[in-house]
């Protein structure tokens, strides 16, 4: 990959000694990237106001939103192995990758709560509503989880996507199967 080549040559280049008055500047891709990131982080933090702002009216409560928050950084408990795993660089893809598998972590934890608040309306008592509904909603979540990582194998000998798709799926991996244990127990917690 670009970076992957970059980064093999980049102390030799510049360790290349220049005359007075000359300086060496990174163009192209890597150009591009940082201008990339740049705009991204940018908009970053309104894009999660917006997120959480939704989240409050969704629920129209503030603990809610919390337990799915709180979620997110599951996912990177598994882009971490996985990349160093499959010997990938952290690029601009496998960032954008980890933005959209934020979005999958959050919908699994949004789908947990919904329905164990639609049992609880339904009468069901508080500790049970929570049980049926991760054992209800496991195999959804899975399935969901598992067709976008068999989507994501193909682009894993992809030179450009391979460390976006890497980071979809390791994330995917772990992050689903944390979430499934982890918002029942914060909802537990916040709740009695």
């Amino acid at each position: 990959s670009p970076a992957l080549v970059r980064q093999s040559m980049l102390k030799a280049i510049e360790n290349i000694h220049l005359p007075e008055g000359y300086q060496a500047v990174w163009v192209g891709e890597q150009e591009l990237q940082g201008d990339a990131l740049h705009n991204i982080f940018r908009y970053l933090p309104i894009s999660i106001m917006l997120i959480i702002l939704t989240l409050i009216l969704l629920f129209n409560d503030f603990r809610k939103p919390l337990i799915v928050i709180f979620c997110i950084p599951m996912a990177f408990v598994g882009i971490v192995p996985g990349m160093i795993l499959a010997g990938q660089p952290f690029t601009f893809m496998s960032i954008i990758g980890s933005f959209g598998l934020m979005g999958m972590i959050v919908k699994n934890a949004i789908v947990l709560i919904d329905e164990a608040e639609t049992l609880i309306k339904t009468g069901v008592e508080k500790y049970h509503a929570l049980i049926n509904a991760t054992i209800s909603r496991t195999r959804p979540v899975l399935l969901a989880s598992f067709t976008t990582i068999l989507g994501m194998i193909p682009l894993l000998t992809d030179p450009m996507y391979a460390s976006m798709a890497v980071a979809i799926i390791s994330g995917l991996l772990v992050g689903t199967l944390i979430t499934l244990i982890f918002v029942p127990i914060l909802y537990a917690a916040f709740y009695g």
